[in-house]
């Protein structure tokens, strides 16, 4: 299977219509954290699933989903066309409706296929089609998400898929099973006869009892020792993967605690700024009073006034009461009589008659004439006004009224604020205006904080980028494996080395009872039957028993080659893959459970048990194109190999020898990464040298890093 396009329609953050063009050999998709490069292989993965029939909503383009009105609808689509003899397409599609104000469902999932025929194209089941050309064991041995995934071999099951798909073992399986009951059934037919033969009936019974123990023995122990090889492999897989990720842990853990320093750092300054609480210490602090300086001048200013000017409205108020005072007195003396003698009543004679008489400008108490003007007329005149001020003082008297005023001010409000002004000034006034210095301290120190606050926030920001990018590097293993403390590498190590150990005493305890089993079974067959029936029944046994060998013998020995056949292939890819770099030698190392490991061996023949992620890498994928090239062998078709961020422990120097060599492989590859950016510009120069495909996937500009819907995967086909 040659894949020749796929075309990605409002899939996650593929809006809209995009499309990929391959060819028969390297393609490169390229492609940083968040542009789509995972969201590429899961469009692959869901196209390719033929179990799942129900929609699922999350897959529908965000950004498709915010443009929808109500009643309108959309589809996803992701459809591949691809050569498998002959031109064939496959399509998953299924519609996302708008029923209402944020509400949507997901319909009508569809799984089409098509192939191309001398009478046109005709339409069969995608599911169908799939299975036939790209079979979920194929899949197994294509696709690859991650550095983790690429060993094949850490599913026990691997070896016999391949067993059973490439090579005629699997036959062998049927013959093995066949002859070892035979054997079973014709022993224990030649047994059965043998009791009856009084030459040998003793022996055989005796023989055969301990023939029966030493198997239920053998039995017991080839269980005992599989688990134990189970419990080796298990910790010997945990140990690999804590040794494997040792670097990547300490640079984990050593970024980690400095980012936990930093978060102590970043609430030290968070608290001290806290602390410094200004609409607390507005009164807490008095800090209310830091315009109090100028308030202050102003207050002192204005009381004195308000001193001076009550003092001087005091001082007049006094003199016009001494005035009115000697015009009292003075008045008086004036009207006194001459001879001294008493003056009459004021009130005599009375008003009305002084007016009268004033009227008729005569004084009627005396009788002389008082014309306009005279002495005696102005005299009547004073008498008619001291009537009227003295009737005008009865009636205010007669008003309820406070006692009468003798000070001008009644109280000494003008006398207390003017005693606080100086109170407040001096000391307390210097103290006062301190204030501001202290406020303006206080506000400089939480700037800097803040200025503080915000490099470690920077740093923080850095740091929790770092950590990231070690995750991004461990691939497959979780912060928890990360987090995990070396010390259990003394516990691995530890339960590995007792498995071993018993699987040591096993494998020696099943080599007696082997040779205890082979010996009785030597004895039996010795025996020289008197009857000539037990005679053939021993010789049937004796043909069946050579057959049974003859097959387990063929097995091993054809499974041996079948690896060894793989080893050969993949140790090639792997010198090619690293030509100018030390790679070792690849072997595949059976298990007791006919699984088999990968391993990398020196050719002094020790093994290194800490290759570097990239040797590890190349191993795995040179397996891997091992494996593929036995498909092609045994069933004359190829597939793809589709790997997303393989190789990401590589480093700039190993990208370009790695990516110029698969470049010269006869292999469709399609390989989505995040090689070839730099500070996310693509490095055209070692581009240029490689005769690939090569796509740039990114994030259209514009996006908004809180909102789902506004982020959209660009396609751009670079050469």
């Amino acid at each position: 299977m040659i894949i020749k396009n796929i075309n990605i329609r409002n899939f996650r953050s593929y809006y809209g219509e995009n499309s990929f063009d391959f060819s028969s050999g390297l393609t490169l998709i390229i492609g940083d954290n968040g542009d789509g490069k995972t969201t590429f292989f899961e469009a692959l993965q869901w196209l390719f699933n033929t179990t799942v029939d129900t929609p699922n909503i999350e897959n529908f383009s965000e950004m498709r989903k915010s443009q929808l009105e109500v009643g309108e609808m959309d589809s996803v689509v992701v459809s591949m066309t691809f050569d498998h003899n002959g031109i064939k397409t496959i399509e998953k599609s299924f519609i996302v409706e708008r029923y209402g104000n944020d509400r949507y469902r997901a319909v009508k999932q569809e799984f089409r296929g098509y192939e191309e025929k001398d009478s046109g194209r005709t339409p069969v089941d995608g599911k169908i089609l799939v299975l036939r050309c790209f079979d979920a064991f194929l899949q197994k041995f294509s696709m690859f998400k991650g550095e983790s995934d690429l060993n094949v071999f850490n599913d026990p099951t691997a070896l016999k898929q391949l067993v059973a798909k490439f090579s005629d073992l699997k036959e062998f399986d049927k013959y093995v099973a066949y002859t070892e009951e035979f054997e079973r059934k014709s022993n224990s037919a030649f047994v059965k006869e043998s009791k009856s033969d009084e030459k040998i009936s003793k022996q055989v019974e005796v023989l055969d009892s301990k023939l029966v123990e030493v198997r239920r023995f053998l039995s017991q122990a080839e269980r005992e020792l599989k688990e134990a090889e189970a419990s080796a492999t298990l910790f010997s897989g945990k140990i690999e993967d804590l040794e494997k990720h040792k670097d990547t842990s300490e640079k984990y853990s050593e970024v980690k605690k400095r980012i936990e320093a930093k978060k102590a750092e970043a609430a030290k300054y968070r608290g001290s700024i806290a602390a410094n609480n200004f609409n607390v210490n507005l009164l807490d602090k008095l800090w209310v009073l830091c315009v109090f300086p100028e308030v202050f001048k102003e207050f002192q200013t204005k009381s004195s006034t308000f001193s001076k000017t009550k003092r001087a409205q005091n001082e007049q108020f006094i003199k016009e009461l001494a005035k009115n005072e000697g015009k009292k007195e003075a008045y008086e003396e004036i009207t006194q009589l001459v001879n001294g003698a008493s003056r009459m009543p004021w009130y005599l004679p009375g008003e009305a008659e002084m007016e009268e008489m004033i009227h008729d400008h005569i004084c009627k108490v005396c009788g002389r004439e008082a014309p306009e003007g005279s002495e005696a007329y102005r005299f009547m005149c004073e008498k008619l006004e001291e009537h009227r001020r003295h009737a005008l003082a009865e009636a205010e008297a007669n008003k309820p009224k406070d006692e009468e005023q003798k000070e001008l001010f009644e109280s000494n409000y003008v006398e207390e604020i003017h005693s606080l002004s100086l109170s407040l000034g001096g000391f307390n006034e210097s103290e006062i205006t301190g204030k501001a210095t202290e406020i303006g301290g206080c506000i400089d120190l939480v700037n800097m904080f803040k200025r503080k606050l915000d490099e470690v926030e920077k740093d923080l920001q850095e740091m929790e980028d770092e950590k990231a990018r070690i995750l991004i590097q461990a691939e497959g293993v979780s912060e928890e494996m990360l987090d995990k403390s070396f010390q259990d590498l003394k516990g691995y190590f530890d339960q590995k080395g007792k498995a071993e150990k018993r699987a040591i005493e096993l494998e020696q305890r099943i080599k007696d009872l082997k040779g205890q089993r082979d010996y009785y079974k030597e004895q039996i067959d010795a025996l020289a039957p008197g009857k000539g029936q037990v005679r053939v029944y021993k010789k049937v046994h004796e043909a069946f028993d050579y057959i049974c060998k003859a097959f387990v013998g063929a097995k091993d020995k054809n499974l041996t080659m079948f690896l060894e056949s793989l080893e050969d292939r993949a140790n090639d890819y792997l010198r090619r893959l690293n030509a100018n770099d030390f790679h070792g030698i690849v072997k595949l190392i059976r298990t007791a459970d006919d699984s088999a490991v990968i391993k990398l061996y020196s050719s002094n023949g020790s093994e290194i048990k800490k290759p570097s992620g990239s040797q590890q890498t190349t191993m795995y994928m040179s397996v891997l194109f091992a494996i593929s090239d036995l498909t092609t062998l045994k069933r004359e078709e190829d597939y793809p190999l589709i790997f997303d961020a393989a190789t990401s422990s590589f480093g700039d120097a190993k990208e370009d020898d790695f990516y110029n060599i698969i470049d010269t492989i006869n292999k469709q590859c399609i390989i989505v990464t995040k090689d070839f950016l730099d500070k996310n510009t693509l490095r055209m120069n070692d581009i240029n040298k490689l005769t690939c495909s090569v796509y740039r996937i990114q994030k259209a500009d514009g996006f908004d890093k809180n909102d789902l819907s506004t982020i959209r995967t660009t396609v751009v086909k670079v050469k």
